[in-house]
């Protein structure tokens, strides 16, 4: 057996495994950028626009805000059920990069839970933890964290989805 003829091949499997073991781990994350509506969320005294973009199918549910390094001041993600989704369903921050608000509403269009969400830095699934609504709903909206407590949304305030009849605006 001739090992100089062997060596250019033995040189070029080492650098494939090696470059197969760095690019496996380094997977980049999922991320998705939906076309977004006009919609405003409306308190007793005033009403504040945002920018949602809608997630409606099972798969842009699963991916969400994943991999987003940024989000606008008003803008978020609706997650349509378009169905009552129990009370015990939830929410987990795996590979989510932001700290988000999530207010999860019924089928009146009221908040009926607000959660605050950390990113999850774990690589195991399981460490990641959920986010219950603690309530029946059909939507859930994340925003930026502090969103709703800045613009002084609480429980009962409505989601409006038709940006006419937001008034009030600010």
């Amino acid at each position: 057996m001739n090992l100089v003829a062997l060596k250019p091949r033995v040189i070029a499997l080492s650098t494939s495994l090696l470059m197969a073991a760095c690019t496996t781990g380094a997977r980049a994350l999922e991320s998705q950028v939906l076309p977004a509506q006009a919609a405003c969320f409306v308190g007793e005294e005033q009403s504040v626009s945002v920018s949602l973009e809608w997630a409606e199918t099972a798969e842009q549910r699963r991916i969400g805000l994943m991999g987003r390094e940024k989000l606008e001041e008003r803008s978020g993600m609706l997650f349509d059920y378009g169905s009552l989704q129990p009370a015990e369903n939830s929410f987990w921050m795996r590979n989510t990069l932001i700290a988000l608000d999530i207010a999860y509403v019924n089928a009146q269009g009221s908040i009926v839970a607000i959660n605050r969400m950390e990113p999850c830095e774990s690589v195991a699934a399981f460490n990641c933890p959920t986010y219950p609504a603690g309530a029946e709903f059909v939507q859930a909206i994340e925003m930026n964290a502090g969103f709703f407590s800045r613009y002084q949304l609480t429980l009962g305030d409505r989601l409006q989805t038709a940006p006419a009849l937001c008034a009030n605006e600010s």
